[in-house]
């Protein structure tokens, strides 16, 4: 008989206390944690750090004042972007990415600036990021 490893693991995080002003290449810190089971979130650094080996959904949300670049990266490879120029009505926008990926165990995953570039994102809840281990 095969014996599936079931831990659960998930977190979901938003910028909540203030409006992020992000230079080229910083890694976005979600400050307030909703869930973090498993414990692979860590909301001083804005990195999920995989504890599970497994096949994990990935969710980034930016409610933002255009032009601004988002990057993820698993370890130190680009593997999803969002962008968004500013609006015709109103200066901010909502974008949002969604990536499967396998992840080892130790693996990092995070949401980063593009370098370069200044970066806005809008805090109160409207910016999140979250992850969740399928299988």
């Amino acid at each position: 008989m095969v014996q599936i490893n079931k831990k659960t693991v998930g977190f979901s995080a938003n910028v909540m206390a203030k409006q992020l002003e992000l230079g080229g290449g910083q890694t976005v810190i979600y400050d307030k944690v909703l869930t973090n089971d498993g414990n692979g979130y860590d909301d001083r650094t804005g990195v999920f750090t995989c504890p599970v080996a497994g096949t994990y959904l990935f969710v980034v949300d930016s409610h933002s004042r255009g032009p601004t670049w988002l990057h993820v990266y698993l370890n130190n490879i680009r593997v999803a972007s969002l962008f968004g120029a500013e609006g015709h009505k109103h200066p901010y926008l909502q974008m949002s990415r969604t990536v499967v990926l396998k992840l080892k165990r130790g693996d990092h995953v995070k949401v980063v600036n593009r370098a370069k570039y200044k970066g806005n994102v809008f805090h109160e809840g409207y910016s999140g990021f979250s992850g969740a281990k399928l299988y």
